[in-house]
């Protein structure tokens, strides 16, 4: 079959490990029996959770993600560096449920998370100075996305949840 002639789309590498790194997460949120949501539009949030409890009925709350995906993450010291969109961080700060920000490895085939309103309100968080496009965000190690993430998650939905009611 002969190509159409002219200029067309292409999916190109980044939008493939864009998927890869939104299935990756979707798949530990699945297996813990909650469900996943992709959005199609991107106004800072990738994915949105629901949580279920253990007999199957939906728990008040949600929980977002921005998702970013890399071939290779940048290390700063023992934390990855994120340069986060101002905009983002001026709607995450008074978001009042979990927002997770996600950096998905693409070579290592691993993701790395933090609870972004934990790391605002923590001493390491330098705030934006006046007229900044970007926050510095700096993502743990140690906090892989797999069984222990999506627990963690829910549980601090479940905290904004009781505070809300």
């Amino acid at each position: 079959m002969q190509p159409p002639p002219g200029p067309r789309k292409q999916r190109t590498r980044q939008h493939v490990i864009a998927d890869q790194s939104v299935n990756h997460v979707e798949r530990y949120v699945i297996d813990a029996g909650h469900t996943a949501q992709r959005l199609g539009a991107d106004y800072g949030y990738d994915l949105v959770m629901q949580t279920y409890d253990p007999d199957g009925y939906t728990e008040p709350g949600l929980i977002y993600f921005q998702l970013k995906a890399s071939e290779a993450l940048a290390r700063s010291g023992n934390d990855f560096a994120f340069d986060l969109d101002v905009r983002d961080y001026n709607l995450w700060k008074v978001e009042p449920f979990p927002v997770i920000l996600v950096l998905f490895d693409a070579a290592a085939r691993r993701a790395y998370w933090v609870h972004v309103q934990d790391y605002f309100a923590g001493g390491r968080f330098r705030r934006p100075k006046k007229g900044a496009k970007t926050v510095r965000v700096r993502v743990p190690r140690g906090q892989v996305v797999g069984r222990r993430a999506v627990a963690a998650w829910r549980r601090s939905k479940a905290g904004v949840a009781v505070r809300l009611v």
